[in-house]
């Protein structure tokens, strides 16, 4: 399930919660009907009776919601979409769960670096976490200039790393 928003909080008291949007495309959220929740093990469906923004957070009223007590109990719940209703994104664009898990090897010799174990969003640029069959991990910043080649079908990534880099 591919993580979209977080409930931050209620808004007034007839049950509206607010939504901290994890998408790049929120306007996703006025185009659902229903939505899954989930919190550690658990999971929740709720039917949507409206969709509005407010500066950068999302309001949602769920039909099932009615109270400011409803809505505080939501706190904390992801708002989740399976993977196939994800928006399809340009060419050479991918989501971190399509990178995590790819085989990294440097396009230059063809020799494996490791697994592509996590993508962090910096402020700069995101970075992904390498981590090698020797047990060191390897940070590579996700630039076009680095980035050469993501092949989703065999599993791999190529990279050209900056002089110094691996020592």
């Amino acid at each position: 399930m591919l993580v979209i928003g977080e409930i931050v909080g209620p808004h007034g008291v007839r049950g509206e919660v607010k939504v901290y949007p994890l998408t790049d495309f929120p306007q996703r959220f006025s185009q659902l009907t229903q939505v899954s929740l989930r919190k550690g093990g658990q999971a929740r469906e709720l039917h949507l009776a409206r969709v509005r923004t407010h500066k950068n957070i999302v309001l949602l009223e769920f039909r099932e919601i009615t109270s400011r007590n409803q809505a505080e109990e939501l706190r904390g719940w992801e708002l989740v979409i399976p993977y196939q209703q994800a928006v399809s994104l340009p060419r050479d664009h991918f989501y971190d769960h399509q990178l995590e898990g790819l085989q990294v090897y440097r396009a230059e010799g063809d020799q494996c670096l490791g697994r592509l174990t996590e993508v962090l969003h910096l402020p700069a640029n995101a970075v992904y976490r390498v981590s090698g069959p020797d047990g060191r991990e390897v940070l590579i910043p996700a630039l076009k200039s680095v980035v050469r080649q993501v092949d989703l079908v065999q599993g791999r990534m190529y990279v050209s790393l900056p002089e110094g880099m691996l020592e």
